[in-house]
């Protein structure tokens, strides 16, 4: 457990989702339902039974898979934002129960996570953007938050765009932001959600080595949730596939592009015609 940035056992998460049903019933000022023609009732839906995944530390891994199996859910379970309703968790070898478990108390752990969307606040220029939970948190001094909010900017490349507000940026711009704001604040295990989702090829190229310079100049350790079967290939990192509620085991880009298991077998279909 010595050399494991994460561990996660036995998870198991559902939530209640709304339906309606084909039936339709006798419109009633009493039954509202019966205006609209069908039933609405609640199914909980499973998205985990008794789930694994570990991480080593300094390690870069891809999470793969088709749409709604709830890959980007399990990063926000990873980060605390979202409490599952079974689970052991292990961060850098330390055990954090559920009744403790939050998105705070992984912070601690120095946990970061990035969506996809970026999530920078619209009115809030980008120096202040990522300065922003450094000042939340109070454990610096002024002189020390301006300190890491430069070297994050330069770390991402974006010290030119340090007084802009996110509505000038392009999407590569404001998705090095949000991992600049993510970097400054140390953390060992960085979770990201589909960091190259909108980029063209310029950005998406520029954005790898940056990424990849976290995992060899600090040790980050990197777990990302992507549709872009290749960023395992580029930053030599193994890939794992959630499928069945559950994850494979991990394999090397070109391992499963031979695999003839059904899930690679499909999403690699495109990629095959090149290699």
């Amino acid at each position: 457990m010595k050399n494991k940035a994460l561990i996660v056992q036995n998870l198991y998460f559902d939530y209640m989702e709304v339906l309606s049903s084909k039936k339709t019933v006798k419109p009633s000022f009493l039954n509202l339902n019966g205006l609209f023609g069908a039933v609405f009732e609640n199914k909980k839906k499973e998205i985990f039974k008794n789930l694994s995944f570990s991480v080593n530390i300094g390690e870069t891994i891809c999470i793969a898979g088709p749409s709604g199996h709830g890959k980007s859910a399990f990063l926000k379970i990873v980060a605390g934002i979202v409490k599952p309703q079974r689970g052991d968790f292990y961060y850098f070898g330390e055990y954090l129960p559920l009744e403790r478990f939050s998105a705070l108390e992984v912070a601690e752990r120095q946990v970061g996570l990035v969506f996809q969307n970026g999530a920078l606040i619209s009115n809030l220029r980008v120096r202040d953007n990522i300065a922003l939970p450094l000042r939340y948190h109070g454990r610096y001094s002024e002189s020390e938050v301006k300190e890491k909010v430069n070297m994050a900017m330069d770390l991402m490349r974006v010290r030119g765009e340090a007084d802009h507000f996110p509505h000038t940026l392009s999407v590569g711009v404001k998705k090095r932001v949000a991992i600049a704001r993510a970097w400054a604040m140390d953390p060992k295990l960085l979770l990201l959600d589909e960091p190259t989702s909108g980029l063209d090829n310029y950005n998406r190229n520029n954005l790898l080595p940056l990424i990849d310079n976290m995992r060899q100049l600090f040790n980050t350790t990197i777990v990302i949730v992507t549709h872009d079967l290749l960023l395992a290939e580029e930053l030599n990192s193994d890939l794992v596939f959630l499928q069945n509620q559950k994850f494979t085991a991990p394999k090397s880009f070109n391992e499963w592009l031979n695999s003839e298991e059904s899930v690679p077998r499909e999403l690699f279909r495109n990629i095959r015609t090149v290699f």
